[in-house]
């Protein structure tokens, strides 16, 4: 029991001066990579996952929500095989706030939770198969727009 102390302590310190939230967010992107890691873990094996693309069957975020640096959290919307839509759970005075917004990750950036906008997307699919698709989806519709029967974004795929 001592030795679990000694070593919580140990990484404890490297948390030192950061927001609570923050700390939360980086515990989440390490569950998150542990989830595709192989045991017993190594820094190479690491490495490679989290600069790598990940394959089609696995999934990109297999817990389904996250938290924000505001302290907000996301929950799962809808996603296919390479996209994970997000919307924020606002709480607080935000919570009057007429204003949805929509997050997202990728098969291509598992552990990166990006604002819904055509810039943070197009930026994101770059050199993939899906960018010619979502660049020309994108000069055709507007990304927050739902569709008024479904209640669903419109977002190509």
């Amino acid at each position: 029991m001592k030795q679990e102390q000694q070593l919580l302590y140990k990484v404890m310190r490297n948390f030192e001066g950061m927001q609570k939230i923050e700390v939360f967010d980086l515990l989440h992107r390490i569950e998150v990579l542990l989830f595709y890691a192989k045991s017993p873990l190594q820094a190479e094996h690491l490495k490679r996952i989290i600069n790598s693309d990940f394959d089609e069957e696995k999934e990109i975020d297999p817990f389904g929500f996250t938290i924000l640096p505001n302290g907000n959290f996301c929950e799962f919307e809808g996603s296919n095989s390479w996209i994970h839509i997000y919307k924020e759970t606002k709480r607080g005075i935000n919570k009057l706030s007429p204003f949805t917004s929509y997050y997202f990750k990728t098969k291509y950036a598992p552990l990166e939770l990006l604002k819904l906008t055509k810039k943070n997307l197009l930026e994101n699919v770059q050199n993939t198969p899906h960018q010619s698709i979502i660049t020309e989806f994108l000069n055709k519709h507007k990304i927050s727009k739902k569709d008024a029967i479904g209640n669903i974004l419109l977002l190509g795929l």
